[in-house]
């Protein structure tokens, strides 16, 4: 029983953090609170803490906490080395919690540190976490002695428990620039030399924000591109970082640059936040950034939800501002200051940066012919590099590109003069690639591209093309990029292209269109490409049975990419800005039939995916009994093909929808397949 436990235990702590994880620690800590064998509850017990911590439900982890706590105090035999710090290492998780909740006052706050401390010290543990829960207390309350709080707890003693260098530094670094110390926020943060769950990506982006409004624009860019670079989907919350992030963009002369973050990175932290405290802080950057823009006021944000008027920048700013004005003053009463109502006062008159960021950019044209041209400038775009939908083939990549010719990667390319061929650029650009010098391999590919088309090479102009949109991807200039991925489709459907590369360049299409809020051009190509895709059979004509079946088996994956492409690109688009016929109804059809195909294929982790998605929408469609049997569908492939953490996630969807619709058995068994 024992061993079995253990395993169980296990298995939960390898899964992602989320509702499946969450409901997989309760149910186990339920049973062996209920049942035993109780050598195994407080583990189970500090794991569900972990597990509420880490997924956004820091509230529901007090109570659990507090049960540990009597569990340690009524029967301490029952924690092992390793349960005792795991508790104690817990503390200061909670205890960073306490001011992130309104409903939690000074005088239980204080009682919580107060019994925190004394545990500490009858333990033989050291108190320096003690102090630093003190000090954040302090400064997320507004009080008068937040800075000596915060000398108190860097001067004394480090142990144990306290938090990692790169965590000291970096909640500081955070502490100055929300506190307009902005030259001591840059000073400590260039001293950043350690790595976590949460930095450097904290510090670079507090470093970035301060060294803007300080008027240091060059490190401000530098810190705002290392932040980027480090951020890499982990586990961690960074909530105040976006919103730090969209402040620098919008005050930094690149609006539509900080609205495309804010609708492809952080829309739902405008109404869920972490905690009500986190969302409340991102809110006031996002104020500020569009306090600085009101001159703008009329423009379109690409933004259609949560609530309507926010289409436009003066909408927006109002509904944000509302918001703030109601978190801060509910914070502030609790607090008894005024350290957040100063804050919003402070957003509302923010004004642009004297001078805009330069995030640099890559200028091209590419010609197919007399009155046939196109052009690609440069605007600053904001998300990571685009990537693959389940089902593409990925291409031999060198940081995210198509494969590359030989040469020697660490030489600078040679000159290659105006009048170089399509080759000569083409070479030249790969080694740029290669070298990461992304802004000016999208110059070389531009001309790669325009030299292709006038020596009549239509379909490599279309794969240079692809190459520039792909660069200009990660160079996190969106807008570009979109240019050219549009410009490369036009060049590989006119040339003749191969449809295998289409297709890759229609799905490296897709985020990018998304995040520049332009879905029609992608969509519509795609829906057009999808079309030309008719039955695989009538790849059989005329071809030995072997051959045959090769081809028909390589159109039907294609024709499932498309599928799932398209349906990817309804659903992550406003039906508004898509042609008749392209809507979600289509999306789920499409999501279906690419399921179906990638099953009977083989693909079995691509239909997992699919269906996910069609299951996804259902359910926002309000069909719930289609919904579910997508979701099986989805967290039976993802079993079936090994893919552990996908199948958590789907069975957190599917847990949720079973729970909402009053099927609670099922939920539990659903639940209980996680742990077999």
């Amino acid at each position: 029983m024992s061993h079995a436990v253990e395993q169980e235990l296990r298995r939960i702590r390898s899964m992602p953090y989320g509702t499946a994880r969450i409901a997989a620690a309760e149910q186990t800590a339920r049973r062996l609170d209920a049942e035993g064998p109780r050598e195994h509850l407080a583990e189970a017990l500090l794991d569900l803490v972990e597990a509420y911590t880490f997924a956004g439900e820091g509230a529901k982890s007090f109570v659990v906490f507090a049960r540990a706590l009597r569990l340690w105090d009524e029967s301490p035999e029952l924690f092992d080395a390793g349960d005792e710090r795991n508790l104690f290492w817990e503390f200061k998780w909670i205890a960073s919690d306490l001011p992130e909740y309104p409903q939690i006052s000074p005088a239980q706050a204080e009682a919580f540190l107060a019994d925190m401390e004394r545990r500490f010290e009858v333990a033989g543990h050291g108190t320096s976490t003690v102090r630093m829960s003190r000090f954040r207390w302090a400064w997320h309350t507004g009080a008068a002695d937040a800075e000596a709080a915060r000398l108190l707890w860097i001067t004394g003693l480090r142990d144990e428990f306290e938090d990692c260098r790169a965590c000291t530094i970096g909640q500081q670094v955070e502490y100055f620039t929300e506190t307009g110390r902005w030259d001591e926020a840059v000073a400590l943060g260039l001293t950043q030399d350690s790595s976590c769950n949460l930095e450097p990506t904290r510090t670079h982006h507090s470093v970035a924000l301060a060294a803007l409004l300080s008027g240091d624009s060059e490190r401000a860019v530098a810190s705002y591109r290392l932040a980027r670079a480090t951020l890499d989907g982990g586990e961690g919350d960074f909530s105040t970082e976006q919103g730090q992030a969209f402040e620098l963009l919008a005050r930094g002369g690149h609006l539509d640059r900080a609205l495309r973050h804010l609708r492809a990175d952080c829309p739902e932290l405008l109404t869920d936040g972490a905690s009500p405290l986190l969302r409340l802080r991102f809110l006031i950057s996002v104020l500020a950034g569009l306090s600085a823009n009101l001159d703008a006021a009329s423009r379109e944000t690409g933004l259609r939800r949560p609530h309507p008027g926010l289409e436009t920048v003066g909408g927006l700013h109002a509904w944000v501002r509302e918001e703030a004005e109601r978190l801060a003053s509910e914070f502030d009463a609790r607090n008894g200051t005024a350290y957040y109502a100063d804050a919003v006062v402070s957003a509302l008159s923010a004004t642009p940066c004297e001078r805009a960021l330069d995030f640099g950019g890559a200028t091209g044209s590419v010609a197919v012919g007399p009155g046939d041209s196109g052009t690609a400038e440069a605007e600053a775009g904001a998300a990571s590099g685009a990537g693959s939908a389940p089902g593409t083939p990925a291409p031999d990549t060198d940081a995210g590109h198509p494969a590359r010719t030989d040469g020697d990667g660490d030489s600078p390319p040679a000159f290659v003069a105006a009048d170089a061929s399509g080759v000569d650029r083409f070479e030249r650009a790969e080694t740029l690639a290669r070298l990461r010098a992304y802004s000016e391999a999208v110059r070389e590919y531009a001309e790669a591209s325009t030299a292709f088309a006038a020596e009549g090479w239509i379909a490599r102009a279309g794969l240079a093309a692809a190459e520039a949109a792909q660069c200009a991807s990660l160079d996190h200039d969106d807008a570009a990029a979109h240019r050219w991925f549009t410009r490369a489709v036009q060049l590989l459907r006119s040339g003749g292209g191969e449809a295998e590369t289409l297709v890759a360049v229609l799905t490296a299409w897709a985020p990018v269109a998304s995040r520049m809020d332009d879905p029609a051009p992608h969509a519509t190509a795609v829906d057009a490409v999808l079309a030309e895709h008719g039955d695989p059979e009538e790849a059989r004509a005329d071809l030995a049975e072997a051959l045959a079946e090769r081809l028909a088996a390589e159109r039907s994956r294609r024709r499932a990419t498309l599928r799932d492409t398209l349906a990817r690109a309804i659903a992550s688009a406003d039906p508004e800005r898509l042609p008749g016929g392209l809507d979600t109804g289509r999306a789920i059809s499409e999501a279906l039939l690419a399921g179906t195909e990638y099953a009977q294929l083989g693909l079995i982790a691509d239909a997992a995916h699919a269906f996910w998605l069609a299951g996804r929408l259902q359910r926002n469609e309000g069909d719930a009994a289609g919904a579910q049997w997508a979701l099986e569908s989805a967290f039976e492939g993802f079993t079936v093909a090994g893919r552990r953490d996908d199948r958590a996630r789907a069975a957190g969807e599917l847990i949720e929808l079973l729970r909402a619709t009053d099927q609670g058995a099922l939920a539990d068994r659903v639940t209980s397949q996680l742990t077999d």
